[in-house]
């Protein structure tokens, strides 16, 4: 075991090793001396200010002769410097290399940058093989409290950083294409992308509720970060593009493949990446007492007239869906809107889902896709029929003979069944 352990170290104190070569292009910026890697510092912004260490000729560089040090200066870098780090500290730059081409001291710490370097890439290696043993000892002994650990201390805040590089790409040195692409598209590969993992997780069987909860955490920042994802808002740009024969469009085109999305695989993209749907899941998992609707009927028929109205008012070029207030929230506009759909999330603390429930358009129009989908949650020939699943069920579809039209695969059914394998998503036998 031991030499197992010691064969795998090697390669990686050698990796550490490897990325700690180019730190010796800290001691100077401009690449002069016998560093053999010069233009890549990380620890240095380039005379111009745009960047880290491009070199990118400035207005203020200095050249200097073979008896002085050299000295690089950026006064024309505060703006630039004040927008990417919010201050003022790093509008000069400077770096003092001696006349025969050697590092001398940090005139401000007296220590070498290099020292400095290397001290911090091995507490850097410290840190991560001990979080490798550390994760690895607890998914043999607590593979809970790994599983959790995991998502909420590794994966959430990693995905989370996307998210902010994402919404404002050119913050983070990001510019022209990509950063195009990244600010115009990011939302809509995000909700697609999401439901199609979400729908691979649930075939595998893979979706745990620490992984459900950390993806209504991100699809909640998706929502204030990319703002895109709102569904809800884009009906009545459907429906008036419909009204003028107009089928090219992104919101028609997304709204045929979430509709194709839901015959297949139930109602994924609502349960995990609409972030108005996440905002009320998160909310109802508070041990508030709950209203139950145990009647279906209601909703439906208030949802459908909601709809009509909608569509109506599309028709008359009235986008009634913006007094609701969806994106203005989400857009933190605050606005009448804004209080009006913040009232409905306080309202989803005792009924389960109000805006999805009795307001949502798409929720209609998934609703009634999803009651003929392919796959969903099932029983199988472990189900013991105690009953659990079905008090637990906040949208009354857990009974076996349920259509799961409603179903938002929160997973609570799953959660209170006393057999493994009973409650599984997989293919539904036929209506």
């Amino acid at each position: 075991m031991a030499g197992k352990r010691i064969r795998r170290i090697i390669p990686a104190a050698a990796g550490a090793a490897g990325l700690a070569v180019p730190a010796c292009a800290a001691v100077c910026p401009k690449g002069i001396g016998d560093c053999p890697y010069p233009g890549r510092c990380f620890l240095y912004v380039d005379s111009n200010g745009d960047s880290i260490c491009d070199y990118t000729p400035g207005d203020t560089s200095q050249v200097a002769t073979d008896a002085d040090p050299v000295t690089v200066t950026n006064s024309s870098a505060t703006d630039s410097g004040n927008r990417h780090r919010g201050g003022s500290a790093a509008d000069t730059v400077q770096s003092t290399v001696s006349p025969s081409g050697g590092p001398e001291s940090s005139p401000e710490s007296g220590l070498n940058p290099l020292l400095l370097t290397a001290a911090g890439l091995f507490v850097a290696g410290v840190l991560i093989l001990s979080a490798y043993f550390i994760l690895r000892y607890l998914k043999r002994e607590n593979p809970l409290l790994y599983s959790r650990l995991f998502l909420y201390a590794g994966m959430v805040p990693l995905l989370l950083a996307i998210l902010i590089v994402l919404n404002d790409p050119e913050s983070f040195g990001i510019s022209g294409t990509f950063a195009d692409m990244a600010e115009r598209y990011s939302g809509i590969v995000y909700m697609f992308g999401g439901a199609l993992v979400m729908a691979g997780l649930w075939l595998k069987n893979g979706v745990s509720r620490e992984m459900t909860i950390s993806v209504l955490i991100l699809t909640i920042a998706a929502g204030f970060l990319l703002v895109l994802p709102i569904a809800p808002d884009g009906f009545y740009s459907v429906v008036s593009g419909l009204t003028t024969l107009q089928f090219a469009g992104i919101g028609f085109v997304g709204l045929v493949l979430l509709v194709c999305i839901s015959l297949i695989f139930g109602r994924v993209f609502c349960a995990h990446m609409c972030p108005a749907g996440a905002v009320q899941e998160l909310l109802s998992r508070l041990p508030l007492p709950k209203l139950e609707i145990r009647d279906r009927r209601i909703p439906n028929a208030v949802r459908l007239i909601v709809f009509i109205v909608l569509i109506a008012g599309a028709l008359f070029s009235i986008n009634t869906f913006e007094y609701i207030g969806v994106s203005h929230f989400f857009a933190m506009i605050f606005s009448a809107a804004a209080v009006v759909f913040a009232v409905i999330l306080v309202l989803s603390l005792f009924v389960y889902r109000p805006f999805c429930t009795f307001l949502c358009p798409y929720g209609l129009v998934f609703s009634m896709a999803s009651r003929f989908g392919r796959f969903g949650l099932k029983r199988t020939e472990d189900c013991i029929d105690c009953g659990k699943c079905e008090r637990v069920c906040p949208t009354v579809e857990a009974g076996r003979d349920g259509r799961k039209a409603e179903c938002y695969l929160c997973g609570r059914c799953i959660e209170v069944c006393p057999k493994d394998s009973a409650i599984v998503f997989g293919k539904r036998s036929e209506p």
